[in-house]
């Protein structure tokens, strides 16, 4: 070994070891008679940290090492046992102390692909479009006429989302004679919400040009039959997808693929491995061009739920011509990279500032009419706002033309759900109830679901919710929850109309303390986890939705619920064990065991030691999906 005298003695005799290491393990091998051709060491091994395996609900296993071949985890123990099983090739990396854990995986992933949600996306001109705003209401619809006169031709559809901040102001201030007026020669669309909009006339014509029932109950009309402008979900849902063309091909090239690419290294640089939503046809096509020409840059597993459904007066059609395609893959070398996990429906329940508010069963503590004007919500799949009926008011023939009747439709063919939106506690217990009634039916032609139904964006729960789960015990098979503590934490502000935490505002402190219940949940064994959104450095990380489980200390500085905090441990497992149950993937997905995909996280600290009040400042230096690189900083 005279070539290696130019290497310093400690390299040398390391390398030297390697080489003794290396010819002492080939020559057992041809002694044994085994080809080198079919051993296959593992790739990593990770030793001397804290691996945190999330492998059982409670009392999970903390071991010191992994090692990783192929795309699975091949075995998990002690120092001594995993470092043994390195080979002349394996990259051994020394912990020091650090955090190993399973990928985190995020449920409120619709955006993390361009088109997630184009439902109601702001589009002309082939391009979607930022949302509508501006400092007053009359600004809003000073900017609306300007785009409508200078960017479009005559008879080009517009669609804008309106800010949700001025969704109240608009429905009092805007009809349909004030689009008429401002765009005589474009159908315009303007999204309230995800559900209700406000269209012009040139916009209904092509609606119902285009196949739209004239008679649907969930087109406005007022006492004199006339068109009032707004329209309610499925309405609204078949005009976002039916007369709303697809995006160019140029948006496709030079947007959406770009954008998409620096998403998803964004999960995968704040240790998420898996980003699930509902998800639109066109980031379907996204997702599948970057399988097919960039793999490499397909970060993170992306497990859309397809909003074919959702808003659909169509459903039974689609569904009679697709069939069901749960759990269809893409795979390369890490194992299944896009895999299809449900369908999704629109939400009963609206957001917080907006003017439908949460559908609850208390009424709010005080009614600010600028950002909701009602006491306990609006249901939108009855179009409440704009019928007046509840969900219990329709007739059967009414049923049929809301998402009610497509989760019947879906169970039918062995479609579970997965994003089922209901911040409000009334909006939860009609999706349970209509999840129970459509269990029952007669005519299924899947006789049991695949996957979960998966309901998210769960906040306030009232004994009425926790009551009707426990008295239907087959829910407890078939549904999932996901939590969002990010809204209790950092409550939206509605910042035109200089209102600060409008949960607070609308609910008072006693309704605020009511949300997120985690605590409850837990002892009630009510299957949740804690859904991530669009992960960014300052929140919204995995450390942060940790450190704001275990503390309950929101942007104010102020304990919210202290019965409802969580200890560490079951904290992370909402975030990664629980998560991938959610999406039934707990077999594969969210754990550290032999036989997993290798899917996982390295911490520049230690998640269970690092003081509460710095914990949101631990960051991945390595993230890893199914056994290849997707992150690596440059401290690892």
């Amino acid at each position: 070994m005279e070539h290696l005298s130019f290497i310093a003695p400690s390299m040398r005799n390391t390398m030297i070891i390697l080489l003794v290491l290396h010819a002492s393990s080939s020559m057992v091998l041809a002694q044994s008679g085994i080809p080198m051709e079919l051993v296959h060491y593992p790739e990593y091994v990770f030793h001397n940290g804290q691996v945190l395996t999330a492998d059982a609900d409670r009392d999970f296993t903390i071991a010191q090492a992994v090692a990783v071949r192929g795309n699975r985890i091949l075995s998990v123990g002690n120092n001594d046992q995993i470092t043994r099983l390195a080979g002349p090739s394996t990259r051994v990396i020394d912990l020091k102390g650090r955090s190993l854990t399973p990928g985190f995986i995020y449920n409120d992933g619709d955006n993390s692909v361009p088109a997630g949600d184009i439902l109601k996306d702001s589009m002309w001109n082939g391009h979607t479009k930022p949302h509508l705003g501006g400092r007053t209401i009359d600004e809003a619809l000073a900017t609306l006429a300007f785009i409508v006169e200078n960017e479009g031709k005559p008879d080009d559809p517009f669609f804008f989302n309106l800010q949700d901040q001025w969704s109240a102001v608009a429905m009092k201030s805007w009809n349909r004679e004030t689009l008429d007026e401002v765009a005589p020669n474009n159908p315009v669309m303007v999204y309230i919400s995800a559900n209700i909009a406000l269209a012009n006339q040139s916009m209904l014509d092509l609606a119902i040009a285009n196949g739209l029932p004239v008679d649907h109950f969930h087109i406005g009309r007022n006492k004199n039959g006339e068109f009032t402008g707004y329209t309610g979900a499925q309405v609204s849902g078949f005009i976002g997808r039916e007369v709303r063309s697809w995006p160019d091909p140029e948006w496709f090239d030079q947007v959406a693929m770009p954008q998409a690419v620096e998403s998803l290294a964004n999960y995968a640089r704040h240790g998420v491995t898996v980003a699930t939503g509902h998800m639109s046809a066109p980031t379907m096509t996204i997702l599948n061009r970057l399988f097919h020409e960039q793999p490499d840059d397909l970060a993170v597993r992306v497990y859309p739920g397809l909003d074919f459904l959702r808003q659909n007066p169509n459903g039974e059609m689609y569904l009679k011509r697709m069939g069901n395609l749960v759990d269809f893959s893409l795979s390369d070398d890490r194992g299944p990279m896009i895999t299809i996990v449900g369908a999704s429906v629109g939400p009963h329940s609206g957001s917080p500032d907006s003017t439908f508010g949460l559908l609850t069963i208390n009424p709010k503590t005080k009614v600010i009419p600028q950002i909701s004007p009602n006491t306990n919500g609006y249901n939108s799949w009855s179009a409440e706002s704009i019928t007046g009926l509840g969900i219990d008011d329709l007739t059967a023939d009414q049923l049929k033309q809301t998402d009610y009747y497509n989760v019947m439709l879906a169970r039918q063919h062995g479609w579970n759900m997965t994003g089922i939106h209901n911040m409000g506690s009334e909006g939860i217990r009609l999706a349970m109830q209509n999840v129970y009634e459509a269990e029952q039916q007669d005519k299924l032609y899947v006789k049991k679901l695949w996957r979960p139904q998966g309901f998210d964006h769960n906040i306030e729960w009232v004994p009425e919710v926790f009551d009707y789960y426990k008295n239907h015990p087959v829910l407890k098979d078939v549904v999932r929850f996901g939590v969002n503590l990010r809204i209790v934490m950092r409550q939206r502000d509605a910042g035109p109309l200089n209102i600060q935490d409008v949960v607070e505002a609308q609910y008072g402190m006693e309704g605020l303390e009511r949300m997120a219940p985690l605590k409850t949940l837990l002892d009630n064994n009510i299957p949740f986890h804690i859904e991530g959104t669009e992960p960014r450095d300052g929140d919204a990380n995995p450390a942060w939705y940790i450190q704001k489980a275990v503390s309950r200390i929101d942007r104010h500085g102020r304990v919210i619920a202290e019965t409802e905090v969580l200890d560490r441990e079951t904290a992370f497992l909402a975030l990664t064990r629980w998560a991938a149950r959610f999406i039934g993937a707990e077999n594969e997905l969210g754990a550290l065991r032999p036989g997993m995909l290798a899917d996982l996280v390295v911490f520049d600290g230690n998640l269970l030691d690092e003081p509460i009040e710095s914990l949101d400042s631990l960051r991945p230096v390595l993230t890893l999906v199914g056994g290849k690189v997707a992150y690596e900083s440059s401290e690892l």
